[in-house]
C-alpha cells in the first residue's frame, strides 16, 4: 500500500524526457504530430523517401511521378538521338528539333511497352537502349503501383475534435472536457481515452505529467460523438486553478485514443492536445443531436465544437 501511495503522486513521464523542452514548448500539435525536429544527421540518414512518398499530398505525389516520367523520357530521348535517329524505323527526317521529338515519342512507347507500330528500333544500338528502357519502365511502374497501393491502404485520420477544450459546470463542481467524433463510416469498438495534464513547475524547472481520472474513459461502441469529462475534484492536479493559472503554468492537455476498427479489423491509435490558450472557461457544448427521422439518429457534425456561455460553479 505504501508503494502505491508513493508512486501515485509522481510525475508520469510520457517519453518526452525532462530537459528536452523549454517552458513554452508544445509537445503535441492538434493534428497529432510530435513537435520534434531531429538535427545533426547526414542527408541520406535523415531522408526517408518511402515515408515522404506515401505521406505527401496527392497532387505532390502525382506531380513527382509526372516529372520523373518526363525526366526519364528526356534522358533516353537524348540517348536515342546520340545513337542515331536513323536507327528508328518509321520516322522521316525534317529538322533537328523534330528528330529529338521523334526520339522522345519513341522513348514514351518503349518505357511504357506500348509500341504503336509506327516507330520501331532498327539498329542494334537503338534496340539495346529500348531493351534497357523497357526493363526500367517495368520496374518504375511496379514501384509506382506499390506506392499507390500503400497510399490507399494507409489508415487515414478519421477522428475530428472540437477546436477547443472547455471548463464547464458539471454537477455541483466544474470539469475540464472536450468533444470528438468519428467522421468515417468504419465502426470503432472498445474505445478508450487516456487524459494527461502536463504543466510547468517553476520550482522543479520541468514539466509535470499527471494522468487524471475521467467520468468515463472507455466505451464499447464509438458510433456517435463522445464528450470526455475530467471532473475537477480535490484529487485533480488543477483543482482550484484559474484561467490565469493555466496560462502561467503553460498547461497542455494531451489526449491519447485507441480503439479497434471492426470494419478493417485493425487497431486504431490517435492523439491530440490542447494548450492553455485553446481552453475556454465558462462555456458548455451545445447539443449536436437532431430530431429522430426514419428511426435514425442524426448528428450535426458542424456543431461538434460549438459552445455557449455557462456559469461556473
Amino acid at each position: 500500500m505504501a508503494s502505491k501511495k508513493q508512486t501515485k503522486g509522481k510525475s508520469q513521464e510520457l517519453g518526452f524526457g525532462q530537459k528536452a523542452y523549454s517552458r513554452t514548448t508544445r509537445l503535441i500539435s492538434q493534428n497529432g504530430e510530435f513537435n520534434v525536429e531531429k538535427e545533426g544527421l547526414q542527408f541520406w540518414d535523415s531522408m526517408d523517401l518511402y515515408h515522404e512518398l506515401i505521406s505527401i499530398k496527392w497532387w505532390k505525389f502525382f506531380g513527382i511521378l509526372f516529372l520523373l516520367f518526363l525526366g526519364a523520357n528526356f534522358v533516353f530521348a537524348l540517348c536515342y538521338f546520340i545513337a542515331g535517329v536513323d536507327g528508328i524505323a518509321g520516322y522521316s527526317s525534317d529538322t533537328i528539333a523534330n528528330d529529338f521529338i521523334t526520339c522522345f515519342y519513341f522513348s514514351t512507347q518503349a518505357i511504357t511497352t506500348v509500341g504503336f507500330g509506327a516507330l520501331s528500333p532498327e539498329s542494334n544500338a537503338v534496340s539495346f537502349l529500348a531493351a534497357i528502357e523497357s526493363f526500367l519502365g517495368l520496374l518504375g511502374f511496379a514501384l509506382a503501383t506499390g506506392l499507390m497501393f500503400a497510399r490507399f491502404s494507409r489508415p487515414g485520420r478519421s477522428l475530428i475534435y472540437s477546436e477547443n477544450a472547455i471548463v464547464a459546470p458539471y454537477k455541483d463542481i466544474n470539469a475540464l472536457m472536450f468533444r470528438f467524433s468519428n467522421k468515417s463510416k468504419n465502426q470503432l469498438i472498445e474505445s478508450e481515452v487516456d487524459f494527461v495534464i502536463t504543466y510547468w513547475s517553476n520550482r522543479e524547472k520541468r514539466r509535470i505529467f499527471k494522468t487524471v481520472e475521467l467520468e468515463r474513459k472507455k466505451i464499447n461502441f464509438f458510433s456517435m460523438s463522445w464528450t470526455v469529462v475530467h471532473p475537477i475534484t480535490e484529487k485533480s492536479p488543477v483543482y482550484g486553478w484559474t484561467e490565469e493559472d493555466f496560462k502561467d503554468k503553460q498547461v497542455e492537455v494531451i489526449i491519447m485514443f485507441k480503439a479497434f476498427d471492426d470494419t478493417y479489423a485493425r487497431q486504431v491509435y490517435d492523439r491530440t492536445s490542447y494548450i492553455a490558450d485553446e481552453i475556454e472557461w465558462g462555456r458548455r457544448f451545445t447539443p449536436i443531436y437532431n430530431s429522430l427521422e426514419e428511426g435514425k439518429i442524426h448528428i450535426n457534425m458542424e456543431k461538434l465544437g460549438a459552445t455557449e456561455p455557462a456559469d461556473l460553479n
